[in-house]
């Protein structure tokens, strides 16, 4: 997880004299040394992967209401426990951006750049940040844990309900349910009646549920963490419907208080690891390789047919990015649990509007893209969300990645100026 960055409206290093030239994506991701030549890097071609390199932001920033008169920013501290989740090593990045604005200078909405901004190569990146000008954000340990309890809510409603903030009702409506995400789900459902009775019972069910997902589908290559992997014969949907489930089952684990099944967790945490770049690196092939999506054709229609076709198209795009941050959010917040500190995972753009995710519909998504902003943003020097939205634009998910990605006062302020509610009762409302 780590600090926003910004993209540059020009990667012409003779026009903008102070930009350092930078490595190429899939150097950046492996924190290998590029030779930045362009257009292909040397170790791209030897390891025959598309080398890319950050492209342009396409879009200006929105413009920020004025602060009130006499509030003061607080200063972020260096004493927070949860620091760690934010520092960094010696990896690239990119230049920091203030958030995308996908609407003409009229106010009227942009059709094609509302709608499909998504499938966009310059959203695929992960960004990391090695010269951080101020120090990480002050994360108060209850917010951290907070998060915990957020993704567990989540998980019971995904069982309770077939929906939640990670697991869309509608992804798999094409290709029904994977059998591994039904054992996943059968597996929550009996540890929602987990007792001091039946624990043991309980636990050895989700121990054989998680071996057996493992079984399916683990390789000796998934244990050796490289982005450079070879290709795998799943598609974006089947490594996203095993990444699920395995992060359920790691989540259950490492998180339950039972010190068996936790040590047992701890190790397959480089497996988790290694399936969530997997997954990555497949939705990166889809989007900039082989144009899976069609995104040209589907941006250029406007009947309801392609309507539907993009809806779902950007369900699995979100669904992806929501189970990376988990995921890494996940490793991240058990090593600061364990020893005070987590190595850098980098940070996504997400999808912050509230109303996107719950549309009942495509037609109902889409109008909700064309009329207002979709908030897509990088954490967590958010400083044009906090001030050009309130709490109400920014949907659970969003608010749960802000509360760990910005200063916890700041956020606190941004919530008091709008809501009589505190984040605890936000993130937990239903």
């Amino acid at each position: 997880m780590d600090s926003l960055i910004s993209k540059d409206s020009n990667s012409n290093p003779d026009r903008i004299p102070a930009m350092r030239r930078r490595a190429c994506i899939p150097c950046t991701s492996s924190k290998r040394r590029c030779d930045m030549t362009r257009p292909s890097c040397e170790r791209c071609l030897d390891k025959q992967v598309a080398c890319r390199y950050s492209s342009a932001r396409l879009y200006a920033r929105r413009g920020i209401k004025s602060k009130p008169s006499g509030v003061t920013e607080p200063e972020a501290s260096l004493n927070s426990p949860f620091s760690a989740l934010f520092e960094s090593g010696d990896d690239e990045c990119d230049e920091s951006y203030n958030g995308g604005n996908y609407h003409r200078s009229d106010g009227t909405a942009n059709s094609s750049d509302s709608c499909a901004w998504f499938l966009q190569a310059e959203h695929w990146v992960i960004h990391y940040h090695e010269d951080r000008p101020s120090p990480p954000p002050f994360v108060r340990s209850s917010a951290v844990r907070q998060y915990i309890l957020c993704v567990k809510k989540w998980l019971q409603q995904w069982v309770e309900c077939g929906h939640c903030p990670m697991i869309h009702k509608s992804l798999f409506a094409d290709t029904k349910l994977p059998p591994c995400l039904q054992d996943a789900y059968a597996a929550l459902a009996v540890y929602s009646f987990k007792n001091e009775k039946n624990e043991d019972f309980v636990m050895q069910h989700i121990e054989d549920k998680a071996n057996s997902l493992l079984e399916e589908h683990s390789t000796h290559q998934d244990l050796l963490i490289d982005p450079f992997v070879p290709e795998c014969s799943l598609t974006t949907v089947q490594h996203l419907a095993r990444v699920l489930a395995l992060i359920i089952y790691q989540f259950i684990r490492l998180f339950d208080g039972n010190i068996r099944h936790r040590a047992q967790a701890e190790q397959y945490i480089p497996l988790l690891k290694s399936w969530t770049c997997q997954l990555w690196s497949s939705v990166n092939i889809d989007v900039t390789v082989q144009n899976t999506f069609g995104s040209d054709y589907l941006i250029s229609q406007e009947n309801a047919d392609a309507t539907v076709k993009l809806w779902r198209t950007w369900l699995l795009m979100e669904s992806v990015r929501r189970a990376w941050k988990v995921s890494a959010y996940m490793r991240c917040i058990y090593y600061v649990f364990r020893d005070g500190t987590a190595p850098c995972e980098g940070t996504i753009d997400f999808t912050a509007r509230r109303g996107l995710w719950d549309a009942t519909s495509a037609p109902v998504w889409r109008r909700l893209l064309e009329q207002k902003d979709p908030l897509f943003a990088v954490p967590f020097e958010s400083t044009w969300l906090l001030d050009a939205t309130t709490p109400k634009d920014i949907d659970v998910f969003g608010l749960a990645t802000m509360s760990i990605s910005v200063d916890s006062d700041k956020l606190d302020s941004w919530i008091a100026n709008s809501s009589d509610m505190h984040l605890e009762g936000l993130l937990m409302a239903t």
